[in-house]
């Protein structure tokens, strides 16, 4: 019986041979498949989730990247200027409990990460020649009532919850950092991976941790 299982472990890790005069055609679908794959991505870009991101934006400046269709929730304004680069899959959220409607703005020449989350009450808004690096999450309201009573009988955010988020020209937001409401991050500044910032970053300056704290300055 040992000998039986013994034999079987090796047969089944053993995988099968590939003769030398094969590899090169073994790779050469594997690389067909790719470049199939990714010219059926580009061709998808151009005839679909461009045109109809643009149709959802506001504005929508020249030169309009995106990988896939961002999930849009909530009704706002989205406007784009030049130049931005989607990249991945992003979510923008629209709080709209209050009178005005809330808006997201990003400046040109904006790369933007896989899995970012922009959650806008009020205002969001980046100015140009920004990093937003994958994940990361900036919201300009506190998504409930801070009141317990509030939040459990279902109330939406008021007025106190919401106050707008502003990230400068030439700001880079490190891999999973969190921007909350009321923070501007200055022009320049870098926030680190991870980071949860929740007061304003001096331009120019470097912020990481939970809370973020200052940990230089150029």
């Amino acid at each position: 019986m040992n000998r039986g299982k013994q034999l079987a472990k090796r047969i089944a890790g053993a995988g099968l041979p590939i003769p030398g005069f094969v590899k090169p055609i073994i790779r050469g679908f594997y690389y067909a498949g790719v470049w199939i794959t990714e010219t059926l991505v580009l061709i998808r870009k151009w005839v679909f989730v461009e045109p109809v991101l643009r149709s959802l934006c506001r504005h929508a400046g020249k030169g309009l990247r995106a990988d896939r269709f961002p999930y849009i929730r909530g009704r706002g304004h989205i406007r784009l200027g030049d130049d931005v680069n989607l990249s991945g899959r992003s979510c923008f959220y629209f709080m709209s409990a209050l009178s005005e409607t809330p808006e997201i703005r990003i400046g040109s020449h904006v790369f933007v990460g896989n899995g970012c989350t922009f959650s806008a009450g009020r205002l969001i808004s980046i100015g140009d020649h920004c990093l937003i690096s994958a994940g990361v999450r900036i919201h300009d309201n506190d998504g409930h009532p801070l009141d317990a009573a509030r939040r459990m009988a279902g109330e939406p955010i008021g007025p106190e919850n919401v106050k707008p988020v502003t990230i400068e020209d030439g700001a880079w937001l490190g891999a999973g950092a969190v921007i909350l409401k009321g923070v501007t991050v200055g022009r320049n500044a870098i926030v680190g991976a991870g980071a949860v910032v929740t007061r304003d970053v001096p331009s120019g300056s470097t912020v990481a941790g939970n809370p973020a704290k200052e940990v230089s300055e150029k």
